[in-house]
């Protein structure tokens, strides 16, 4: 890569403002992004290596040429700054790994910058306190820009459609000296004379970069990102673009604002519709029509992104039943048609969200159609955190927000959004600033468990633990860490261990017993030490419990991995316990290996019960344990009969299993 390097150890501190459009733009985009990726002590001028990926390669040098400045301004008289740029003019040259660590051992403050992460060097990525995905330039940026050079701003259409101009074409209809008028005219001149007019996507809405705790579904939106971009400048064609994936996900974990991040990340329109939508037209005639006219309308903007929400609505064709069995085929059928044939609907990507992923219809899961599945989990810590410093905006930037994080264990994004909304009109009717005391008063009231529940949560983790990690070889699954809190809420139980399973792994027999008795080991634990379990095995749903029974009720009923051979049910966890209820003898071979796990589980700990109070008395203590800390405390108590067990590592990629 072509490195560029801006500084000049021997400037003066002079404080210097922007002074064209190109220049407040670009640094609104700068401190936005150090913000929203807390990374406030560098607007401070506290030393940092920070790295930021520019939407335009076009536009590196304008957030150069301006980050010089805003470091101008935040930095003391004698710090030493530095800013880079990585251009992909030479793309066979590498910065060595020593001439970036050279580069920056002098140096407090650097900022650099590329179009793509990867242009970065490695070196310089490892030793960054954060790499920074600016967003493209939003209605929000061009507000700021037009008020601070107008003292005014121009209708919500203008700045939309403004928002899709590169920022040299924005530097020259913003010009000093112009009026609000002007300006605008030039703006509507340049957009009439284009050949072709600017995409129109939601820029209210965040980029896929912004939004935190999407896991998968983050990282396959970005692919297809740079699918479509090369699909555009025709490097691919289109059936080498994926055409539909189904999203679930809890309620309010942000399946449509992934959508509309989508659009955005990708520079399509979104093109937003559902089932009940199109049953507001009328009779079933109306319905179809109403669902092919929403392809269509997807078609002709494609390249785009058709939403359907809460697609389980439209049904199961295995479970119809009764008069309107064949209203319900019809409307499944359509919708199939408007699936097929990746010619007939080119350009469009179809993306549908459910809550409830076992109710899709096999046949919309096809290849071809909705091929695959991806899903949103809650929100962790970090990721809560995110969220909170997204919505809050420039609102309290300088507090820390890690212990309203912890507090909001198990909250959705949406839950999130909606204390945020609550603290910032709790301030706005007080007629005040926002304060930290307005965000906690929306948080979920705090449960302090007893020394007593605090020690059966310990134990009962640690068993998981324990057992975990001594059946991995037959289970397949590696022990990922233990966490309790004394503090809980609603949303949380307050403990949790999590497992990894390895993809690939044989699951005989031995496989799904040595599964249940690791999820049964919490309660093994407490009748070991404690001499009788409490109801925390159960009570809800993803239980140990819960779990555990699904799993033996499975190898009977639906693997051939019990006393029969007979498949009489699917995989469907609601159809296997509507089994277990109706079908006595299924029932009693459930329990009785039920009991027989349970039983191995406390022999298991009742052999090992130095082991378990070790990590029982880490835990109390630490609160977290890494895989990495519990293998250190069993090798302690018998270095032999853990080595083995307890090495195993799978760097994968896996699904998780949880056990609370």
């Amino acid at each position: 890569m072509n490195k560029q390097n801006f500084s000049d150890p021997s400037r003066r501190h002079v404080r210097i403002r922007p002074q064209n459009a190109a220049a407040l733009i670009a640094r609104n985009l700068i401190v936005r992004g150090l913000r929203q990726h807390d990374l406030h002590h560098v607007l401070r001028g506290r030393p940092a290596f920070v790295g930021f990926v520019v939407h335009r390669a076009e536009d590196i040098e304008v957030f150069t040429q301006e980050s010089l400045l805003l470091l101008r301004d935040t930095t003391e008289k004698k710090a030493i700054y530095d800013v880079m740029a990585w251009l992909k003019e030479n793309a066979r040259k590498v910065t060595n790994a020593r001439d970036t660590i050279q580069t920056l051992s002098d140096k407090g403050i650097v900022f650099g910058f590329a179009s793509d992460q990867t242009d970065m060097p490695a070196a310089f990525r490892s030793l960054a306190d954060g790499v920074v995905t600016l967003d493209p330039v939003d209605e929000r940026a061009l507000a700021a820009t037009f008020q601070t050079l107008f003292h005014s701003t121009p209708p919500t259409n203008i700045l939309s459609a403004a928002a899709a101009l590169p920022i040299d074409v924005l530097n020259i209809c913003l010009q000093r000296g112009l009026t609000l008028r002007q300006a605008t005219g030039r703006i509507q001149r340049y957009l009439s004379a284009s050949k072709e007019p600017p995409i129109t996507v939601a820029s209210n809405y965040p980029r896929l970069e912004n939004m935190a705790g999407l896991g998968e579904v983050a990282d396959w939106g970005k692919s297809l990102a740079r699918d479509i971009m090369d699909y555009r400048d025709r490097r691919i064609p289109w059936t080498d673009v994926d055409r539909g994936v189904l999203v679930s996900g809890a309620s309010g974990t942000g399946k449509t604002m992934f959508a509309r991040a989508l659009g955005n990340t990708c520079g399509v329109p979104v093109h937003v519709h559902s089932l009940a939508r199109w049953q507001a037209r009328g009779h079933l005639g109306d319905l179809l029509k109403a669902m092919r006219g929403a392809f269509d309308e997807a078609i002709k903007s494609a390249p785009s992104v058709l939403f359907i929400d809460e697609i389980d609505a439209v049904g199961n064709r295995r479970e119809f039943r009764g008069p309107n069995e064949s209203y319900s085929r019809e409307v499944v059928n359509a919708l199939l048609e408007c699936l097929d044939g990746a010619e007939a609907r080119e350009g469009v990507v179809v993306v549908a969200a459910t809550n409830y992923p076992e109710k899709i219809d096999p046949a919309l899961l096809r290849p071809g159609r909705l091929d695959r599945h991806l899903r949103i989990p809650l929100p962790d810590r970090q990721a809560r955190l995110s969220i909170l410093r997204y919505h809050l905006g420039a609102d309290l930037s300088d507090v820390d927000l890690a212990d309203i994080a912890m507090r909001l264990s198990g909250a959705t994004g949406a839950i999130i959004e909606q204390v945020v909304r609550d603290a910032r009109r709790r301030a706005r009717h007080a007629h005040r600033p926002m304060t930290i005391t307005d965000v906690e008063h929306g948080l979920p009231p705090r449960i302090h468990l007893s020394e007593a529940a605090l020690r059966r949560m310990c134990v009962h983790e640690a068993g998981h633990a324990l057992v975990g990690s001594l059946l991995s070889v037959e289970s397949g699954s590696t022990l990922i860490d233990i966490r309790v809190m004394q503090e809980i809420t609603q949303q949380n139980t307050g403990g949790q261990t999590t497992f990894r399973r390895t993809p690939g792994f044989d699951r005989s027999r031995a496989s799904y017993l040595a599964e249940i008795t690791t999820l049964l080991a919490g309660l093994a634990a407490e009748d070991v030490v404690l001499g009788g379990h409490a109801d925390g095995a159960g009570g809800e749903e993803n239980s140990d419990i819960h779990l555990a029974t699904i799993l033996a009720a499975r190898m009977d009923a639906s693997l051939g991995l019990g006393g029969s051979l007979v498949y009489l049910i699917s995989d469907d966890p609601a159809e296997v316990l509507a089994q277990v209820r109706r079908d006595t003898h299924l029932r009693r071979q459930v329990h009785a290996r039920l009991k027989a796990c349970a039983h191995r589980a406390r022999t298991i700990i009742g052999q090992n019960k130095q082991a378990l109070e070790l990590l029982e008395a880490s835990l109390a203590r630490r609160r977290i344990l890494t895989a990495t800390d519990v293998s250190a405390l069993l090798r302690q108590t018998n270095p032999d009969k853990f080595s083995s067990n307890c090495d195993r590592s799978n760097n994968e990629r896996a699904t998780q299993n949880r056990a609370k």
